[in-house]
């Protein structure tokens, strides 16, 4: 799978020392938003590093007119996965976007809420690509 630098949100980020945490990385469309260019888009996260303690994780594709996404508004998310479901290895989770990535503010980035405890472990990489396998 080609991973695009410009397209990644984060890499190995550890994601348990919080209640919620944000990418590292902040997309900035631009303003021609348009990264679809026609064809289907992706949210692609891989597992680097079981979770730990964390009862769910919901992650968010958030986008905002100001780099500041966590208060934004959600464009794709998965829904409370169980901290069990995300050890390292899995199958990676897609979640389409290039529907409501056309109706995106200037800047994306993806925002993981944890619910119960803060993880004690737990890392992921993500990113957006055009070819998910």
């Amino acid at each position: 799978m080609y991973v695009d630098k410009e397209l990644l949100l984060c890499d190995a980020q550890v994601v348990c020392n919080s209640g919620s945490e944000l990418s590292e990385n902040i997309i900035d469309l631009g303003a021609a938003k348009n990264v679809a260019k026609g064809q289907p888009l992706y949210l692609v996260i891989i597992v680097d590093t079981s979770f730990a303690t964390a009862t769910s994780i919901n992650f968010q594709l958030m986008t905002h007119t100001t780099t500041t996404v966590s208060s934004g508004s959600i464009m794709v998310e998965t829904g409370a996965i169980t901290a069990a479901n995300l050890t390292a290895g899995r199958a990676p989770i897609v979640i389409p976007v290039a529907d409501a990535l056309g109706t995106a503010k200037r800047y994306v980035g993806l925002y993981c809420v944890l619910a119960g405890s803060n993880a004690t472990a737990g890392a992921i990489t993500a990113f957006l690509a055009h070819d998910p396998a």
